[in-house]
């Protein structure tokens, strides 16, 4: 009985400020009945459903929230202030009768029939209404027979260039015999034929310019016959090839084409202005797919103008096609490639926090400069140096101020074309390969452990096939790594744990790694967007293979063979990222991923090198736990014990990597304060194992308990979203720890036992 009262309420509320004489249009429905029994009536009753317009007022069992709270607000009646804010962006006005115009839902429910194929229906609506409770619905009701199906198709006849061309397309036809009629199947069908006719010559040539003529006076079935309009000007009937192509490499949106009193540089067939004082012709035309005799190709065309933006040394790029005659009826073509610099050279300084995911954190500074055209050839120029000092934040008193100092630099240099020795040119795609040389440098001062310095070199490719799809392979990757004064302290530690000193010694990595990147986020309006990318990481294989057949036997990590009297490290790396997002509405978003990798000593390596091993926890990873505080596996250093007494030990963070990596995490991403303040709802959920059995961290090893040793962590958090950044603040609290048997974990600080992390863009 109160649930029923309630509901009373709420309906006379809901109709508070319908005007006098209308009533609140509470919806409707469709009822497709037909003649014929293989008619699939469900199917056009949903098709028909959603020409019902308007949409009615929100509505939760029967109750209408939202138009509660506009009425509850003061309805029509003007209002400001936090009353006007509630009302109109929390409540909605109320739908009427009055909006709903089911005379003109009628008629397109009638053409919505007869562009299925179904002719002559008839279709009727009712309203019903009740002055008492002022709502009403209008009910619609269709009746249909047998749908038509194509008997035959027809395509022009002639032997003129254009109806030759239109009849080549034929076996890819949208259009086929005993396939019910249908408007939107024609329309792509014309879509399909000019598409093709452009990559044929056809330039002036447009959809527009095709019509359909259908017979329906047969037996429930149709001809169709695709005709060229009698109004396509003649130079749409004709095929076009280029017969000059010119290239203005310094173009201004003020100059007018032909001004340049300087003659052109030739090359092969080509016209390229003013020099190549600032470009190499040979560099900027293996971007251009636009060639004399070649039958103009909207494709090649789109591919040139993608290419050169690819390039980075242009602000704009357009391709100008002009007829060589001046009626254009001679099908030549004259094509300019007009580009505009961008600027050449820029310096850009960074002053930011460095936090790492071994707990070191402080201040730091970037500088980077940036060459777009270093050897005249759209070569892009990368040098940064980088210093930073950093102080151990653990908050405990055994490690808190012990303090770190980096400087490094780094220089990398992409070339757009493939550097390789054979001649390879990939002109299926419509981005830029690039060729990528990467050398870098880095001085590491542990003042309390140790000094390393460290050397490396990348060479390899990239490239996308499409838009959504890029392959990076890096066939020569070299990284030199060696200690250089250590302290007492780090002998101690490496002393205690011997996969620390095999880890810090094996720094020789001489291989390769690959990656592939499928991505659908920057595709528009999809509700299920996905992101995958797995990489192979390799080190040693080539090596360790030339040396077995060298020295006539296989590397033994007891007895390791070396390169120049270091070890090199051996081992084959898989990883796997996968994030799939639900878009519920533009704003409303559910976010996941999912990470794992392995990594596999082998030959002179029983661990994986310091620098290639797993850590998880921090702000992009299980935010309710600090970087590499967690595993690997239930192994936890500060339960270790001296004297039957628990040890927090300065140096923990090193024995918390691993070989093995699982990790999960989900958000819920929601608008708060649009469009700047933003709030989620996430959990986290992962570990780290070892491949191998370690004494000296027992429970590290992965088994088959693997599920029941997954940290768990779950929170909320904010974002201030600008669009060029987002700061990001996550508070985040353990709900299990595999490192306790209980699952607990002390509690302590501002928050208890909760980890806020402060961090710039998303997470994933």
């Amino acid at each position: 009985m109160p649930v029923l009262l309630l509901a009373l309420l709420a309906s006379c509320s809901s109709t508070k400020s319908v005007p006098q004489g209308d009533y609140l249009y509470i919806g409707g429905a469709i009822k497709v009945t037909s003649t014929d029994q293989n008619t699939k009536t469900k199917d056009l009753e949903s098709e028909l459903n959603a020409a019902i317009r308007p949409q009615p007022n929100t509505s939760f069992l029967g109750l209408r929230p939202k138009l509660w709270i506009y009425n509850a607000m003061g309805g029509n009646k003007k209002t400001k202030g936090i009353p006007n804010w509630i009302k109109t962006r929390l409540g909605e006005p109320p739908v009427l009768l009055s909006e709903a115009h089911p005379d003109r839902v009628q008629g397109q429910m009638v053409n919505r029939l007869y562009n299925n194929g179904y002719f002559s229906p008839t279709l009727e609506f009712k309203i019903d209404s009740t002055g008492k409770r002022k709502m009403a619905r209008v009910d619609y009701a269709a009746t249909v027979g047998r749908q038509y199906i194509i008997q035959q198709v027809q395509f022009p006849q002639g032997n003129d260039s254009l109806a030759l061309a239109i009849r080549e397309t034929e076996p890819n036809s949208l259009l086929k015999v005993n396939d019910p009629y249908n408007l939107q199947t024609m329309i792509g069908e014309r879509l399909r034929i000019n598409e093709t006719l452009k990559e044929k010559g056809f330039f002036f040539f447009d959809e527009d310019y095709l019509i359909f003529h259908v017979d329906s006076t047969l037996n429930n079935k149709v001809n169709v016959y695709v005709r060229i309009k009698d109004t396509a000007p003649r130079k749409a009937l004709i095929p076009y090839r280029y017969q000059q192509v010119s290239v203005f490499t310094d173009y201004s949106l003020t100059d007018s084409i032909g001004d340049s009193s300087t003659p052109p540089v030739q090359y092969k067939d080509y016209k390229y202005y003013p020099d190549e004082k600032t470009f190499k012709a040979r560099t900027i035309l293996n971007a251009v797919f636009i060639e004399n005799n070649d039958l103009y190709s909207r494709k090649r065309h789109l591919q040139t103008i993608n290419r050169l933006m690819d390039l980075g040394t242009f602000k704009f790029a357009e391709v100008r096609f002009t007829p060589l005659d001046s009626i254009g009826l001679n099908g030549r073509l004259k094509a300019d490639i007009l580009l505009t610099q961008a600027k050449k050279k820029s310096v850009r300084a960074e002053i930011q926090t460095v936090q790492k995911s071994n707990g070191y954190a402080g201040p730091g500074i970037t500088v980077g400069f940036r060459n777009r055209n270093a050897l005249r050839g759209g070569e892009l120029l990368l040098i940064n140096l980088v210093g930073s000092f950093e102080s151990q934040i653990s908050g405990d008193s055994t490690s808190s101020g012990l303090s770190s100092f980096e400087m490094g630099a780094d220089a990398e240099m992409n070339v757009p074309r493939i550097i390789s020795p054979f001649d390879i040119r990939i002109s299926s795609s419509m981005y830029q390969p690039r060729t990528r040389f990467m050398l870098g440098f880095r001085f590491i001062d542990r003042q309390e452990f140790f000094q390393q310095n460290s050397f490396n070199f990348e060479y390899g490719y990239s490239w996308k096939q499409r838009a959504t799809t890029e392959i990076v392979l890096n066939p020569v990757q070299v990284t030199y790594a060696r200690l250089l004064n250590t302290t007492p302290a780090f002998e101690t530690a490496i002393e205690e744990r011997p996969f620390l000193a095999r880890a810090f010694d094996q720094q020789l990595i001489i291989g390769g790694n690959y990656r592939l990147v499928f991505n659908t986020q920057n595709i528009p309006g999809k509700t299920h967007q996905i992101y995958v990318s797995p990489g192979l990481d390799l080190s040693g294989g080539l090596w360790g293979l030339f040396y077995r057949v060298k020295n006539k036997r296989p590397a033994d990590p007891d007895n390791p063979n070396q390169f120049r009297g270091q070890t090199l490290s051996q081992y084959a790396k898989v990883d796997l990222e996968t994030r799939y997002y639900f878009n519920f509405s533009e704003k409303l978003v559910l976010a996941t991923r999912l990470l794992g990798g392995y990594g596999l000593p082998y030959g002179n390596s029983r661990v994986l090198p310091y620098i290639k091993q797993y850590g998880i926890g921090g702000p992009n990873s299980i935010r309710a736990f600090a970087a590499r505080s967690i595993g690997p596996g239930v192994y936890n250093p500060n339960l270790l014990t001296e004297g039957g007494d628990p040890v927090k030990r300065s140096f923990s963070y090193f024995d918390q990597t691993g070989d093995i990596r699982i990790e999960g995490n989900a958000e819920v991403r929601f608008p708060l304060l649009d469009p700047y303040l933003k709030g989620a709802f996430f959990v986290d959920a992962g570990n780290i194992w070892l491949v191998n059995e370690d004494p000296t961290r027992p429970g590290g090893k992965f088994n088959g308990n693997f599920m029941s040793q997954l940290a768990i962590g779950a929170g909320a958090g904010l974002r201030i979203d600008v669009q060029f950044f987002v700061v990001r603040f996550d508070l985040a609290y353990p709900l299990r720890d595999p490192s306790y048997p209980n699952g607990g974990r002390p509690s302590s600080g501002l928050f208890g036992n909760g980890v806020l992390n402060l961090a710039i863009g998303y997470p994933f």
